[in-house]
């Protein structure tokens, strides 16, 4: 949905894991969902309780640099 596949390689590649996994420190785990009620504002995901909508892989890149560190 609305690049939701180009958002889940990214995060593959960039935490090094697949669905269901987690990374080697237990800081991530990625866990794909059918839907989190963000139909709207696809694609999505969660970190702790905060919802990012509207991904883009820029987006994305400065969400994760901000949990990274």
């Amino acid at each position: 949905l609305r690049g939701a596949d180009e958002i889940r390689s990214m995060l593959r590649e960039r935490l090094g894991i697949g669905s269901g996994e987690m990374t080697g420190d237990g800081k991530f785990s990625l866990i794909e969902v059918e839907c989190i009620g963000a139909c709207g504002s696809a694609p999505a995901m969660m970190i702790d309780d905060h919802l990012h909508e509207n991904l883009d892989p820029a987006h994305l890149a400065e969400i994760l640099e901000s949990v990274e560190d």
